[in-house]
Parts: structure tokens; sequence; C-alpha cells
């Protein structure tokens, strides 16, 4: 199931046991090419969406490699990922450090999310 969600471009679906129940969680592609025009990103943050729905991941120096930036750089802008909710980081330190699909965009004021949202904005 893992498998086919990645296949699809879309992130690894949720599995918890809650109160004594199996919970199992399928995250629709929330990160559209709409969606993703329509926030305040530059074109590295954009392609590195891309290529994590086609990849299932991308790692710090993958970044700088199809980016051709600096460490610093490429960490600027996928920090602005994850604070943005669009991201989440896989891991604390080192190579073994990668950035996946977050689950979905952190919120703004009343619940609304997007290029409003105080949480949506790029921090270089």
């Amino acid at each position: 199931m893992i498998e086919l969600c990645r296949d699809a471009g879309l992130p690894a679906p949720g599995f918890e046991l809650r109160q004594g129940s199996f919970v199992l969680t399928l995250w629709r592609d929330w990160l559209t090419d709409d969606v993703v025009a329509g926030l305040n990103l530059n074109e590295r943050q954009r392609k590195a969406i891309a290529h994590i729905k086609r990849h299932g991941r991308i790692t710090n120096n993958e970044f700088q490699t199809a980016f051709e930036v600096a460490k610093r750089t490429a960490s600027l802008d996928l920090a602005g990922l994850v604070s943005a909710g669009l991201l989440e980081r896989v891991g604390s330190t080192g190579k073994g450090v990668f950035y996946r699909l977050g689950k979905g965009a952190a919120k703004g004021q009343k619940g609304q999310t997007g290029p409003d949202s105080e949480g949506a904005t790029n921090r270089q």
C-alpha cells in the first residue's frame, strides 16, 4: 500500500492503533499544481516538490546537485518548505536525513491554508 501511494505521488498512508482499533489514513494529493503555483515559493522549491512527488523523497545533497546551489541555500529552501508544512523532515542530523511530502499545509488564522496563511510563506 505504501508503494502504491508513492507510485501515485501521494504521501505514505498513516497506520495507527487508536483505542483498540487499527486506523488507516490515506492522504489525498493536496499539493496540486494550482496549489503550488499559488504559494510564495521560489522555482527550486516548486521543482523540489515535483521531484518528491516522483521519487518519494529528497535529501539536502540531492537538492544541491539538482539545482546547483550551495548547502546553505539548499538547507534554507528545504527549511522554508518544512516550516510551511509542505514537507516533513525525517531524521535529525547527518546523511540519513531526507524530506518527504507533508500531510497538509500549516494552518493560518481560522484554519485557512494556502498562500495567505501565516505558515505558507517562503523564508529565505
